[in-house]
């Protein structure tokens, strides 16, 4: 298919990340002098005395580490939904159901590579800070980030089939939507305390696997968030596919 952008978009997108890699490698730094522990970013050093009022509030390591977490997690599906969702649009008006099944393949193979590109940059600070190339937690984040990338963009298409008139709407509720899926982990944790019962925060939990959803990034993948987040809202994307919604548009053509 030639609607997921051009290789040399690719390419330059790639060239930038590198580049951003390789300067974030060499502008950030640490050391452990007399005054303690210092963090230096492209000659510059952040005030000790920071360090040392985030330090009686809580580890400044820990303080970066969770402000990375929520970095990835919205970059990453951000930029899977934007550079996948015009092109798969394409694909499928075209192809109809061939054109969804490879254009998932296709569409999440692009969202995810240049989602991993967009981060690059962190890693390199990851290495020069911390020590390690991918700390685990963040990996973990990545990992839902990316999962929480398909889905928006199987969302994303389930709205566009409903809603033909204009592209940019479903993009719109499917922001909505993961914004709604964020919160309901609140019902999920404190539901007794609203007066819920068993069989409503059951009902809660559902909805909180088949929703999209960020509040995932220190937690394993459920595998009931993949049954219900992609497998079934796969199958409800590609009914929608299939079943005709709305009148084709109209084009004209000059001769």
């Amino acid at each position: 298919m030639d609607y997921f952008g051009s290789y040399k978009l690719r390419i330059t997108w790639a060239s930038v990340s590198i580049f951003l890699f390789g300067l974030f490698l060499a502008g950030f730094s640490t050391s452990n002098g007399p005054s303690g522990f210092a963090i230096h970013a492209f000659g510059a050093t952040i005030p000790q005395s920071l360090l040392a009022s985030m330090d009686i509030l809580a580890d400044p390591m820990q303080l970066i580490r969770s402000s990375l977490r929520g970095l990835i997690g919205w970059l990453v599906p951000f930029t899977f939904l934007v550079t996948a969702y015009f092109p798969l649009v394409d694909a499928i008006e075209s192809d109809k159901l061939k054109g969804f099944s490879l254009g998932i393949l296709l569409g999440s193979a692009i969202g995810f590579f240049y989602s991993q590109m967009l981060i690059l940059p962190i890693w390199a600070f990851c290495v020069r800070v911390m020590g390690s190339i991918i700390p685990g937690s963040l990996a973990m984040a990545d990992l839902h980030a990316v999962l929480l990338g398909v889905q928006l963009l199987i969302w994303s298409i389930i709205f566009n089939r409903l809603i033909r008139s204009n592209r940019g709407i479903p993009m719109i509720l499917t922001f909505g939507l993961s914004a709604v899926g964020t919160k309901l982990y609140y019902l999920v944790d404190f539901g007794e305390m609203f007066g819920m019962s068993a069989a409503q925060i059951k009902v809660v939990k559902f909805f909180n696997h088949f929703l999209p959803s960020r509040h995932v990034a220190e937690e394993p993948i459920a595998l009931a968030t993949l049954l219900f987040g992609i497998v079934l809202t796969l199958a409800i994307a590609a009914l929608l596919v299939l079943i005709p919604i709305g009148g084709k548009k109209k084009t004209s053509r000059n001769r």
